[in-house]
């Protein structure tokens, strides 16, 4: 037995470090209830019991960090550690009050279940430190920014590969809260805490802002992302085209749709899919704001998008076109069977993930520019056609990859917009 842990830890020295941390996290743990029991031994002879415990604990979690970041991790304090630090601890609370009343609820006695409760939460509570003070990012950038759902996707996957390029952690504050669809939404610091406390400290100016659409050359933007260790980054112009082709794939995982709503649009779509005859058009009928935003160059009636799904049609031969239509207004049902009878029509309206993850789907786009018709072609590299004048002529030659809308994105929507 001797001779096997000798060489089990020959060859695992990383456990030696963990078996020394975890004797000075007990020690750490010691010394800070002491702390903690202290400062409210003093403070309840002047103050209520509820307020002298609160000023002991916060005593106490001051000196725990102080200790866990030079004594437990031997580590430097900063920003980056402080917040997982209190992150953990925040988590830490929440498992301990469940635990407590499960073992009460179970029938453990008021003094004994908080040992049990210790007994689990503690482990817990070193694994998450360890990751916060050994294995997390220096450099962290949080992003956040208002806007719609699918403009926040193309910021944050922006962010994000410029990030994995150069190593550090991007976190979206957005699909924290927001828009849980995603695979995003439920990793690790994907959260509402998340979301709270750092938009808390951005608003105290404790956490940095920088606002890329104050920037105009590649060189400020690539300045401005090493600024600060960690910082909130907001704007809708931050771009790094070639960063997000190579980490395309990935950006696309982390925004995979959830479970659910795959299985809906399998459903949905799985009648047209059965014939190979079948040719699935998805058209997004963009309006709303539309009619104010460049003077109204990109707001088309029913009519222009009926033109549209003829004209694709004309280009078919004798393949079967099957039009899926979404968007953010009343779908003119009537209107479009009317006039292309000799087309089917499929309309979801579901949510704007359900809407967006069937467009994802289908094998040709066409639509005003838009960057929701943009991330529905990023999915599957879907041909993308934007209609930037009403009844112009096009031809499917005319349809372009993800990548190229992605990098003239912005150009369309300049006075004179480039196609």
């Amino acid at each position: 037995m001797k001779i096997w842990i000798e060489q089990y830890l020959q060859q695992h020295p990383e456990r030696v470090k963990d078996f020394w941390r975890l004797m000075r996290f007990g020690v750490t743990g010691v010394i800070s209830s002491l702390i903690h029991y202290a400062t409210y031994y003093i403070v309840i002879r002047w103050m209520g019991a509820a307020t002298s415990y609160t000023i002991g604990y916060l005593v106490g979690l001051i000196c725990n960090y102080i200790l866990t970041t030079f004594f437990t991790f031997q580590r430097h304090p900063s920003l980056s550690n402080a917040l997982g630090f209190v992150s953990s601890h925040i988590i830490n609370y929440i498992l301990e009050i469940v635990f407590l009343e499960l073992f009460l609820w179970w029938g453990a006695s008021e003094l004994l279940a908080p040992v049990w409760v210790m007994a689990i939460v503690v482990p817990i509570n070193f694994l998450l430190l360890r990751y916060v003070f050994v294995n997390t990012k220096k450099h962290i950038l949080f992003v956040h920014d208002k806007g719609q759902m699918c403009n926040n996707i193309i910021q944050y996957g922006h962010v994000y590969a410029w990030a994995r390029e150069h190593h550090v952690c991007a976190i979206s504050l957005r699909f924290s809260y927001k828009y849980q669809y995603f695979r995003i939404c439920h990793t690790f610091w994907h959260n509402i805490l998340t979301h709270l406390l750092i938009k808390g400290l951005a608003k105290i100016h404790i956490i940095p802002t920088v606002d890329f659409d104050l920037m105009e050359s590649k060189e400020a933007k690539e300045e401005a992302m090493t600024r600060y260790p960690v910082m909130a980054v907001t704007g809708w112009h931050i771009r790094f085209y070639d960063l997000f082709a190579k980490y395309r794939d990935e950006i696309v995982s982390l925004f995979a749709f959830d479970a659910p709503i795959e299985k809906h649009v399998e459903c949905l779509l799985a009648k047209w899919r059965q014939d190979e005859d079948n040719v699935l058009l998805g058209v997004h009928i963009r309006r709303g704001d539309y009619n104010k935003l460049l003077n109204g160059r990109y707001y088309f009636d029913d009519a222009t998008f009926a033109d549209a799904i003829q004209q694709f049609k004309n280009h078919l031969g004798n393949k079967h076109l099957v039009v899926v239509v979404c968007g953010n207004v009343e779908m003119p049902k009537r209107f479009l069977r009317q006039q292309l009878p000799a087309v089917d029509f499929v309309f979801p309206e579901g949510n704007p993930a359900k809407d967006l993850c069937t467009l994802s789907h289908c094998d040709y786009l066409i639509g005003p520019p838009s960057s929701y018709s943009l991330v529905a072609a990023m999915y599957h590299d879907v041909p993308l056609h934007f209609i930037f004048n009403a009844y112009e002529p096009f031809m499917l030659e005319d349809f372009r990859s993800f990548d190229h809308h992605l990098r003239h994105f912005d150009d369309y929507f300049m006075p004179t917009p480039v196609q």
